[in-house]
């Protein structure tokens, strides 16, 4: 299992940073988000 426990942490550190990168775009341009994803 430890690769599965590898994808998991690899999978919720690039979330982490999507989600990071999405909030940054959203805080500089001051515009609700217009897509759910």
């Amino acid at each position: 299992h430890h690769h599965a426990r590898l994808i998991f942490i690899f999978l919720v550190e690039t979330g982490f940073h999507h989600v990071g990168q999405t909030g940054l775009k959203l805080l500089t341009s001051g515009d609700p988000p217009t897509s759910a994803s």
